[in-house]
């Protein structure tokens, strides 16, 4: 009937407050133009593995194929290494890249925020950042980097 075994397409799992909060904000910032984008930064981390997926591969062979080597996938022990990053962008520019070195916490966020976010509005929006928004990753949600946020919020809005 044409189906075929597939794997399942992964999602983030919502809750209706997660999907109201979503739509609430896609509401009031609808009606933004370009100009109004061009006055925000984000700021987010990103893992690359350097010898693996986190996907499982398939490939499509014959059963005595297997040790053909377009049929194979290499490996390493461990999993092999991966490198954590982070940055803050806008529509002008990207900051410095940070190597995270362990995992982020809200401590460690915070030091990140009060080392990386000033020079970056310094430098790429002299004239002044307006808004900063970040997700809400439990360390950029934690009390300490809310708290910095919040005593910093002269120098620009925070929105999630």
């Amino acid at each position: 009937m044409g189906s075929q075994s597939r794997r399942p397409t992964s999602v983030p799992l919502l809750t209706a407050l997660h999907k109201a909060l979503l739509l609430s904000w896609a509401r009031q910032h609808y009606h933004w133009t370009v100009d109004d984008w061009k006055h925000v930064a984000w700021s987010d981390e990103s893992r690359f593995q350097l010898y693996r997926t986190d996907a499982h591969v398939r490939v499509w062979r014959r059963h005595h194929y297997s040790i053909d080597p377009v049929c194979q996938q290499g490996t390493v022990q461990s999993g092999g290494a991966s490198v954590m990053v982070r940055d803050v962008y806008s529509w002008r520019d990207m900051g410095s890249l940070t190597r995270l070195e362990t995992t982020l916490t809200g401590d460690r966020h915070l030091s990140i925020l009060s080392d990386h976010l000033h020079s970056f509005r310094s430098i790429v929006h002299s004239n002044g950042l307006e808004k900063f928004q970040q997700d809400n990753a439990t360390p950029h949600a934690s009390r300490v980097a809310t708290k910095w946020l919040q005593e910093h919020s002269s120098d620009f809005r925070h929105f999630h």
